[in-house]
């Protein structure tokens, strides 16, 4: 009876424990997508950086002045904080990258890529002209989707695994899909379907 109790106790816990990794390794009709994966990297580099870019500008000012800055002038720099992010939020606002990953069959996958850029806004936030047009005309030459073949390896998703292999990681759940822009900016695309 023990035996028994043990075997049927094993089994359960092992079609619990497969039942995510089956369901993952079936992809087709999913789509993954995120309006902006440059929003979340951004801000968090953004935030990173902020304190860091702070206590050089201080360094800067009081290497400058050949002397520490009194509480009044540090309050006065302070003042001028909510204007400075207030322009890193409008560049980040000027540009947005959207990725929509769409899994037509077991092999098969579409990956839409929507670039976005303002040019007003780039240009209020300090980005030269020819910046500017060299940014425009990079993104007119991207294509905007793209047939890829991809093969699913435990929470792995694979595209292109003859050519440029580009990886990207399955949520246990099925929920999300993580991965790198460039190899440099983390990104996570939801499931829409």
């Amino acid at each position: 009876m023990k035996y028994r109790l043990f075997l049927v106790t094993v089994s359960l816990i092992a079609s619990c424990s497969l039942s995510p990794l089956l369901a993952q390794t079936d992809l087709k009709g999913r789509i993954y997508h995120n309006p902006n994966i440059m929003a979340d990297a951004m801000k968090k580099e953004i935030d990173n950086s902020w304190t860091e870019a702070k206590s050089q500008a201080i360094a800067k000012i009081e290497k400058e002045k050949g002397r520490k800055m009194t509480d009044e002038e540090k309050a006065e720099f302070n003042k001028k904080e909510p204007e400075a992010r207030k322009k890193m939020n409008e560049i980040m606002n000027g540009m947005r990258i959207g990725i929509t990953v769409e899994f037509k069959s077991d092999k098969q996958a579409v990956m839409k890529l929507d670039m976005k850029m303002n040019d007003e806004v780039m240009k209020q936030a300090g980005i030269g002209w020819v910046k500017r047009k060299a940014m425009q005309a990079a993104m007119a030459v991207l294509p905007s989707s793209e047939k890829v073949e991809y093969v699913v390896k435990d929470n792995l998703v694979i595209f292109d695994p003859d050519d440029e292999p580009d990886t990207l990681r399955l949520s246990d759940d099925g929920k999300f899909i993580f991965g790198k822009f460039e190899k440099k900016t983390d990104f996570k695309l939801t499931r829409t379907k």
